[in-house]
């Protein structure tokens, strides 16, 4: 997370914002307390795959935001 923190491009409130929702999408699978491990990683794994699909969207909008420029 510290190059998260460093890297310019992320820095706006787009994508800064996305990487605060990846972590509730997570907390929310760790608070279901999972005590299978294959539903606990069947869980983990399409949070991420949902939060990949909306952090994809984030950055074509921030392309497109750049292309105006």
């Amino acid at each position: 997370n510290h190059s998260l923190d460093e890297d310019e491009f992320i820095q706006d409130e787009v994508l800064r914002g996305a990487f605060a929702y990846r972590g509730k999408m997570i907390a929310d699978v760790l608070k279901l307390h999972i005590k299978d491990e294959t539903h606990f990683i069947t869980a983990y794994i399409k949070a991420y795959h949902e939060w990949l699909l909306y952090f994809i969207e984030k950055l074509e909008q921030k392309y497109k935001s750049l292309s105006k420029v």
